[in-house]
């Protein structure tokens, strides 16, 4: 008997697919689903991660700072409509305090018309009833977060009543307000209310914050945040001590957890909703695993709800969802072909540079250029490929952001990535989201690609080659996000880097820009700004100070053109005041990075290393590239090439020849050992024609320091090596002479 989520498929002319009965509750689209996993297409990733304006209902949304050019999108239902449907508590946090949201979002909307049914508890009788779980394909950014979170609270309330009510007809009485009280208390003290589980840390907080902010006003509420990097004794004893109302967890905390907690393995067996947020990114990060073992714990399908929220679908997702929902199950989709992408209206540039010198420069004039053009609003994400180099850059630009940049010392620079500490990841990362000075910048590595909102940011720079092309449309999508700002990207590229995106993101729209055009326009917004500095800030335009405080914007410091014309020199000086072992640990991992992605960049690994080493010399300003050892090579998979000796030159150069090559570490320990003076002690390098002796004659080797003591006599001269009985030493003793070699037991126990 055909399903109603297969004919809709045939009506759609797609593959028939039976996913656990899967009924399609929106309107779909052509060619939603594929059972191939196709190649990797620039615009269709753009359609992926594209967000949704048509509502109010984002989460921490900010009043828009600038204009759109886009239409104005037509707003969905009020929450207000919601009324009666959702209890008095949960509807107060979303329309008054503290989320002051008014209208839903299409997910939302989708999602939440299916209360108050959908938030009921499991009885024998409602598993052939409406659908209770949930397959929704929903973009970041679309408001997805409350869609699940409103019937994760309505649930958890209704489930603690039933269970009072429950301990009443168990007592066979039908009023009794303490009996009542105790047995609520004891359920939800036990049991999960709802499990969420997220592909990343970062995320992971977002929906913790965005959970309180919703049971606010519910009495005793309380949101359990897990995660890896934050102190494990301490959130046990958070769960031991508190009620598990809702569980906010990465996947990898919680299994460790799961492996060493009995209290925590007893609490999850009573849990009543599992809900797998940006579950593509889960499995494409590796955690199917840990997704399996986790839900061995949990109830069994249908008593256990499962909301399932993915941007897209493939055939991984397809067999989680076969495996976590119930037949009783709902398809929401509202992801559409023919959907316009929100990062069509976001310019993309793309330069390559000349020379890696001009990477830092030209890093600081886009950042100078985004200041100029959004003044008070300016703020920009910088994305580094490896962690080394982000602690690099971050040290790098907070000493030049008062001598180069218009906003000057006013200028916030944030650093993140995986060597913070959690704690440190999350203050900063809350901090720069809530940054309202009007010049902040964010240098970061990936942790900040996925998943994060960062709202009102106006440029994203991405520094170098990311890890995949759909990894670029991630970095990309943190601005024009929230609040309908105009964002913008750039990525720098180096010559050798520029294949990524000839291959990777031919069906990206980027625009080419050289360096030249940016140092153009840069330099007539400057001369512009340096003419009349009031006209460039909006009329009673207000920014915050460090303290908090709302204060009137402030102009740039004048001249502007002057400072950006000594942007060179003061890298320069930057450069030759940071520590040279830095700089190569960040041309060590860069190295390991780039090795692994010599095919998107259709270079070999020998280029690679030769790029490199000019890297590090260009860029860092290193008199030249550090040693590395052919056991290094080995582990990051370069094969030792032939001419190479035990030393990568430092000169720059791949290769030398034999006879120019530096001398043996033997040679040298040799030298040691023979104890040459200085004017005969081995060069350091030689031409095979040049070669110092190494040998000699008895009579032509130079002597020692001093005499040379003798090694060897007459049979006259030798010490004599054995004696006559009567004169050989004593080597025994009589018994009375004997030393001792016991103690009187007495003497040890003093």
């Amino acid at each position: 008997m055909a399903t109603t989520f297969s004919q809709g498929l045939r009506a759609l002319r797609a593959p028939t697919l039976r996913l656990c009965g899967l009924r399609v509750a929106v309107t779909c689209h052509p060619r939603w689903l594929s059972t191939s996993l196709p190649r990797f297409n620039g615009a269709e990733a753009l359609r992926k991660l594209d967000t949704d304006f048509s509502g109010d209902g984002m989460l921490g949304l900010d009043e828009p700072d600038a204009k759109t050019t886009d239409p104005p999108a037509t707003k969905g239902l009020p929450f207000s409509s919601l009324h009666g449907k959702l209890t008095t508590a949960t509807l107060a946090a979303i329309t008054t305090r503290p989320m002051k949201l008014t209208n839903m979002t299409p997910v939302q909307e989708r999602v939440l018309e299916m209360l108050p049914g959908i938030a009921q508890p499991y009885t024998s009788d409602k598993a052939s009833g409406p659908p209770r779980d949930l397959m929704v394909r929903a973009k970041t950014g679309t408001g997805k977060t409350l869609a699940f979170l409103v019937p994760a609270i309505e649930s958890r309330i209704n489930a603690i009543e039933a269970a009072g009510k429950q301990a009443l007809r168990e007592a066979g009485i039908s009023a009794n307000r303490e009996l009542e009280e105790r047995a609520r208390r004891i359920y939800a003290k036990h049991n999960v209310g709802t499990l969420i589980l997220s592909p990343t840390r970062e995320l992971a907080q977002q929906i913790s914050n965005e959970a309180q902010k919703l049971s606010s006003q519910h009495s005793n509420f309380n949101v359990l945040l897990l995660f890896g990097g934050a102190s494990k004794r301490k959130q046990i004893k958070e769960w031991l001590s508190g009620r598990p109302d809702i569980v906010v967890s990465t996947t990898g905390r919680l299994r460790d957890l799961i492996n060493s907690v009995p209290e925590i393995v007893n609490g999850l067996k009573g849990t009543k909703i599992l809900i797998l947020d940006e579950a593509d990114t889960m499995l494409d990060m590796g955690f199917r695993e840990d997704i399996n073992a986790i839900i061995k714990v949990l109830p069994k399908a249908p008593e256990r709800q499962t909301f399932v929220f993915s941007a897209t679908i493939n055939k991984t997702i397809q067999e989680v969802v076969q495996n976590t929902l119930s037949s009783n199950n709902t398809f929401i989709n509202t992801v559409g072909e023919d959907t316009s992408p929100v990062h069509a209206h976001v310019a993309q540039h793309k330069t390559v540079l000349s020379s890696a010198a001009d990477q830092l420069p030209h890093t600081l004039r886009l950042i100078a250029h985004d200041q100029l053009t959004n003044p008070t609003k300016s703020k920009v994400i910088v994305f580094l490929p490896t962690t080394k180099m982000t602690i690099l850059y971050a040290t790098l630009l907070r000493g030049l952001v008062q001598a180069v940049l218009p906003a000057g010392r006013s200028t916030r620079v944030y650093e993140l990535h995986s060597r913070r500490s959690m704690d440190q990841r999350v203050r900063t990362s809350d901090m720069f989201r809530k940054d309202s000075s009007g010049s902040s910048i964010l240098v970061t590595s990936d942790v900040s690609a996925r998943g994060v909102d960062y709202p009102n940011v106006s440029r994203v720079i991405q520094i170098g080659v990311p890890q995949s092309g759909e990894q670029y449309i991630h970095r990309v999508g943190r601005t024009g996000r929230m609040g309908g700002m105009v964002g913008r990207g750039d990525i720098v590229l180096l010559p050798w880097e520029a294949g990524f995106a000839q291959y990777e993101l031919a069906d990206v729209p980027i625009k080419h820009i050289s360096p030249e055009t940016i140092e153009k326009e840069l330099s007539e917004l400057a001369s512009k700004y340096d003419e009349n500095p009031s006209a460039f800030f909006p009329a009673g335009r207000h920014t915050v100070d460090r303290s908090g405080r709302q204060i009137r914007a402030a102009e740039y410091k004048s001249p502007v053109a002057s400072r950006l014309e000594a942007v060179q020199d003061e890298v320069e000086r930057a450069l030759s005041s940071t520590d040279d072992e830095i700089k190569s640990e960040t041309f060590s991992a860069l190295l390991g990075y780039y090795v692994g992605r010599g095919t998107a960049l259709r270079i070999s690994k020998d280029e690679i290393l030769q790029k490199c080493r000019e890297w590090v010399v260009q860029a860092c300003g290193l008199p030249e590239a550090p040693y590395v050892s052919a056991s290094f090579l080995a582990k990051v998979g370069i094969p030792r090439p032939k001419s190479f000796g035990d030393r990568i030159p430092r000169s720059g150069g791949s290769s030398w020849s034999g006879g120019d090559r530096n001398p043996r570490r033997s040679d040298y320990n040799s030298e040691r050992r023979s104890g040459y003076s200085s004017e005969g002690r081995l060069s350091n390098s030689w031409n095979g024609g040049e070669r110092s002796q190494r040998s000699w004659t008895a009579d032509e080797r130079p002597k020692r320091d001093g005499e040379r003591p003798q090694r060897s006599w007459s049979g006259g001269e030798r010490t004599q090596k054995s004696w006559g009985s009567d004169e050989r030493p004593k080597r025994s003793w009589d018994a009375g002479d004997r030393p001792r070699r016991s103690f009187d037991r007495s003497f040890d126990r003093e």
